[in-house]
């Protein structure tokens, strides 16, 4: 069973985009995959961990090529130094280290279309993307001390169009965050770097989005 602090925050998030969901360019869906971490303890290893990740998004479409974009993310976060027997950390205070947080990722995100993109008009076009705006994590629960931090998310997608009013996606992101507490640890003297003086997690997941207008049979002339 989720938080309830996570409960309250996606009942929040969606009263707050309702008012603009009869917006004729704009879309609202979920989405489900999977989250991971690298920090202090992993430090390069992709997949690490993974586990599940659930939430909502809004998307306004500003024209074919350009959308902004709202989520709210739940996500679980672990690691443990005895699965990297091979790494020595002889400047930590304690070894081995652990850890479990969980928190809601929240960001607003800028979208850019590769191909020029009318969302759920008609079957089958499609684009891939990049995105990139400012995110945030509220802490639910953490073992490791973490408390709120804020991040830059950068994405990586495609989206299709299923049927006039349902779209799909797949994206992979990742946050950067300006926290180097998600894991309780900071970094060891001398190892400190652009990539890894705070910790990162991803996203990779799919997504599914609807439009309750048909724009084009409101707006022929849109392009």
């Amino acid at each position: 069973m989720l938080p309830r602090q996570l409960l309250i925050t996606v009942i929040l998030f969606v009263s707050g985009t309702f008012p603009v969901i009869a917006q004729r360019n704009a879309n609202i869906g979920l989405f489900a995959g999977t989250a991971y971490y690298m920090g202090d303890i992993n430090p390069n290893r992709h997949f690490y961990r993974p586990s599940l990740s659930i939430g909502a998004l809004y998307r306004y479409n500003l024209n074919t090529r350009y959308a902004i974009r709202g989520n709210a993310y739940y996500v679980h976060l672990s690691g443990n130094d005895l699965d990297f027997p091979e790494i020595q950390h002889p400047d930590r205070p304690f070894s081995p280290a652990r850890f479990n947080t969980s928190l809601v990722d929240l960001n607003v995100q800028v979208e850019y279309n590769f191909l020029p993109f009318t969302p759920n008009v008609g079957q089958w076009a499609y684009t891939p993307y990049l995105a990139t705006g400012f995110a945030g994590g509220l802490i639910l629960s953490s073992d490791a001390g973490a408390s709120n931090f804020v991040s830059f998310p950068f994405s990586a997608g495609v989206k299709i169009n299923i049927t006039s009013r349902l779209s799909a996606g797949a994206e992979w992101s990742f946050r950067k965050t300006f926290s180097d507490y998600i894991d309780g640890l900071d970094n060891p003297s001398g190892t400190a770097s652009l990539l890894h003086n705070n910790d990162w997690y991803s996203f990779l997941g799919v997504f599914i989005t609807f439009k309750f207008f048909n724009f084009a049979a409101s707006c022929p002339a849109y392009k």
